[in-house]
């Protein structure tokens, strides 16, 4: 079920703070039992599908539900939204998107510890827009406060298994020693960004600061987080929008890739090694192949690539993602660019992004 958007929350108060910005919404229940609101999330004249769940608390609830809705709806975008401790430099209300996503928790255990720490980073693109937003405060008028009453950055974050209620506890001890970059810590977002990472999606997380680990009690009696979790939400809706604006910007431009634009050496025999064109074809491959590389015996098998690498429970773009890695690298078979193109020119002859880019290949010869 193809959904632009999909929003990942762990409670039930970050759930209901995104499902309030959606329109016509039903629930969705997913083959495994796994329910979702999904609704539309509308600006101007551009409208998102929007799905939202709530996974429940941890790392591992946050990596199978992330997992299941990316196979499931396919999304071009997908956030966790959600509430956070606050560690240094923040006040309750402020946001804080993930610049990357760090798991403090491993490590081994001998007469000295040695934290073995991971880290995910998040999408470029989405990062680069969070912090266009922040810096412009442009997310502030979605909250009934005053402006400047909070501030938004991207920077890394914390995830571990643990509620963090103290500065006092042997986990802040550790997170002060080993993830002092961190300004917020949670329990979802590096599950959230690992399955983000094998499918080769854009995700990122956001996180509204609810408490700073001391007095967190009194903090949550005081409100903090539904605070937390709207003031989240609404930075959540202006990277919609901002999103939004550019899908519109793009339909009414004429998008041809000029492979030769987007690599240093003109002569290069394979456009493939430049990572930024072969995103922008996976692109076009996955929105003319709506299943997929192998597609009804697709042009991917017919131009003479191997298909046995081939996942067909991840999403099209994934797949076209990996064969074109696979094919960057030389191990697809007797496939070919050129062989590959000219065979999605004889599914799409009327193409034109397909035809410029046929010509720019023979022109590379």
């Amino acid at each position: 079920m193809k959904t632009d958007i999909l929003v990942i929350t762990a409670l039930a108060l970050e759930f209901k703070a995104v499902e309030q910005l959606l329109i016509n919404t039903i629930p969705i229940r997913h083959p495994t039992g796994t329910y979702y609101k999904r609704g539309s999330f509308t600006t101007g004249q551009h409208t998102f599908s929007v799905a939202v769940v709530e996974t429940g608390a941890g790392n591992v609830n946050s990596a199978q539900e992330t997992e299941r809705g990316i196979t499931f709806f396919q999304p071009e975008y997908i956030f966790f939204v959600g509430i956070a401790g606050g560690i240094k430099d923040v006040r309750i209300g402020d946001v804080i998107v993930s610049s990357e996503v760090i798991h403090y928790e491993g490590g081994k255990a001998g007469e000295v510890y040695k934290p073995r720490l991971s880290t995910y980073a998040a999408n470029y693109e989405l990062m680069s827009l969070a912090k266009l937003i922040a810096r412009d405060n442009s997310w502030q008028h979605r909250v009934n406060d005053k402006i400047n009453t909070y501030k938004a950055e991207v920077k890394p974050i914390a995830a571990g298994e643990k509620v963090v209620a103290s500065e006092r506890s042997a986990t802040y001890e550790l997170l002060n020693q080993y993830v002092s970059q961190a300004l917020a810590v949670e329990m979802e977002g590096y599950g959230f960004l690992a399955p983000i990472h094998s499918h080769h999606a854009k995700g990122i997380v956001i996180r509204g600061i609810s408490d700073l680990l001391n007095n967190k009690e009194v903090a949550d009696a005081s409100g903090s987080q539904p605070l937390a979790a709207r003031n989240g939400t609404a930075f959540l809706a202006e990277m919609l929008v901002e999103l939004a604006n550019e899908n519109r910007h793009s339909s009414n431009t004429t998008n041809v890739i000029n492979p030769k634009a987007s690599i240093n050496m003109p002569n290069s025999a394979n456009p493939l090694d430049d990572l930024e064109w072969r995103n922008r074809l996976t692109k076009i491959l996955a929105d003319l192949y709506e299943m997929g590389p192998t597609d009804n015996g697709g042009a991917w098998k017919r131009a003479g690539g191997k298909i046995g690498f081939l996942s067909t429970n991840s999403s099209n773009e994934t797949q076209w993602f990996t064969a074109l890695e696979r094919l960057a690298k030389g191990g697809a078979g007797l496939i070919t660019l050129e062989s590959l193109l000219k065979t999605v020119q004889q599914d799409f002859g009327d193409n034109e992004e397909i035809n410029n880019l046929c010509k720019y290949i023979s022109l590379s010869n």
